[in-house]
């Protein structure tokens, strides 16, 4: 019998591996990182089960905003706080400046005037003696003899050379008045101060002509008459 010969099928082909797309593998990882972003969403939206409610989350931007406000409103209240403390000690200051200013002149002024008295005293030249002292008396009144009354009333205070003299210069002289020349003006306050009279000035071009050579003139006024009872 003819001999059979047996066919052996051959395999199946298998499937080759597939192969992941790289695609496929970065979609993966996107959407496994949305996943997981999603559950930590999920689980800080939870309820707290103490009964909390869960805490907000705070944006950075909104810290920083804060900090920067809160910055802001401290230099505001500082920068208040020391104009109003600049303030009053300028006033102060300027008080206190005005003050010494006031002071100063005061202390300046006080301090001239001794100077200026100094000086004065120390550049006239001494009061003469009353008996060194050449006096002449004028009458400027129509009363009679008042010359010689006032001559003999500074003769008995010690100025021996007072002398009446006739003439008188022109227009009416109701106060009496001590008159001297250049660098008598010492003489000329001891003379007032003898007869009581208080105006001592320098002498007059229109005295003078009538004094000769006396350095201090009396010009005899109404109010003298009116004590003499002329």
């Amino acid at each position: 019998s003819p001999r059979r010969v047996s066919q052996s099928r051959p395999p199946a082909p298998t499937d080759p591996p597939r192969s992941t797309p790289v695609g496929a593998t970065v979609r993966t990882d996107a959407a496994t990182r949305q996943a997981e972003r999603l559950g930590a969403e999920s689980r800080a939206r939870r309820p707290d089960p103490r009964g909390g409610s869960p805490a907000p989350r705070r944006s950075p931007a909104r810290a920083t905003a804060l900090i920067v406000g809160g910055v802001i409103v401290v230099v505001a209240v500082l920068a208040v706080v020391l104009s109003s403390g600049g303030g009053g000690k300028s006033s102060s200051q300027g008080s206190t400046g005005g003050q010494t200013a006031v002071s100063t002149a005061g202390a300046t002024h006080t301090h001239r005037q001794p100077s200026s008295h100094h000086s004065e005293t120390s550049s006239a030249p001494a009061a003469a003696s009353p008996a060194s002292t050449s006096v002449a008396v004028l009458n400027g009144t129509n009363t009679t003899g008042l010359a010689h009354g006032l001559s003999k009333a500074l003769q008995q205070s010690g100025y021996s050379q007072a002398t009446p003299l006739n003439g008188s210069p022109a227009g009416t002289h109701a106060t009496t008045v001590v008159e001297y020349t250049s660098g008598h003006r010492a003489d000329a306050q001891g003379v007032a101060s003898a007869l009581g009279v208080t105006q001592v000035q320098p002498m007059e071009t229109e005295v003078a002509s009538l004094a000769g050579a006396a350095t201090v003139v009396v010009l005899a006024g109404a109010d003298k008459a009116s004590a003499a009872g002329g």
